[in-house]
């Protein structure tokens, strides 16, 4: 027989606003039992009363791990780069080669926008227009998996002691998501994180990151 606890249970932990507002206890168990008690049954394969729904819930979000806001004071800036553009290109020792030959030959600074991420497969470049021409024009025989303009980079800047904090980034690209802004690529160091993403999310993403940082979920 399929207990009703490990119903509820799974019902809540599949979907993620109802488990991010049960660990903030922000779950109406009443209301909630009664939007799923349907769903409830027909997993079950049986009548199942609103009373035991409620307790299951009660039960279950009692044992789970209480979700930590991230203060505004742990943010210790926020800033952003614009005219950026970026690259991505398949990963081979002769293009990988290439790219370190580039680099080295190319003029930037410490002021200057540049990063460039290899995975497995590929590699990408987001780097300030010009560098990122360079690049482009030493580059132009090779296949690029997708080439974007337009772009911008928007950093946050925190604590060292915050790397210790389960869910950081998450809680961050959460804020993103729940405005619809597509991010194009995520660029992180121990104590930085960057969001690239299209000019034309760049005042929402600034909103987003500034003013509701207290409010994550």
């Amino acid at each position: 027989m399929i207990k009703i606890s490990k119903v509820v249970e799974e019902i809540i932990n599949n979907d993620d606003l109802v488990l991010a507002l049960a660990q903030r206890g922000l779950l109406n168990a009443s209301s909630y039992a009664r939007e799923i008690q349907a769903e409830v049954e027909e997993s079950s394969f049986k009548g199942v009363k609103l009373g035991s729904i409620i307790t299951a819930i009660n039960r279950h979000v009692e044992r789970l791990p209480k979700s930590k806001l991230i203060p505004m004071k742990e943010i210790q800036s926020l800033s952003v780069n614009t005219n950026l553009e970026g690259i991505t290109l398949e990963r081979t020792e002769d293009i990988s080669a290439r790219i370190r030959e580039i680099y080295n030959k190319a003029k930037v600074d410490k002021n200057t926008f540049l990063t460039l991420t290899q995975g497995i497969n590929e590699i990408t470049i987001v780097a300030e227009s010009s560098v990122a021409n360079t690049f482009r024009k030493n580059l132009k025989d090779v296949r690029k998996i997708y080439d974007k303009k337009n772009l911008v980079g928007v950093s946050v800047k925190f604590d060292i002691k915050n790397l210790e904090i389960p869910s950081m980034i998450f809680v961050l690209t959460k804020r993103l998501a729940l405005k619809n802004i597509n991010i194009v690529e995520i660029v992180s160091t121990a104590t930085e994180l960057t969001f690239i993403i299209d000019m034309n999310d760049l005042q929402l993403t600034i909103d987003q990151l500034q003013n509701n940082l207290l409010n994550m979920v």
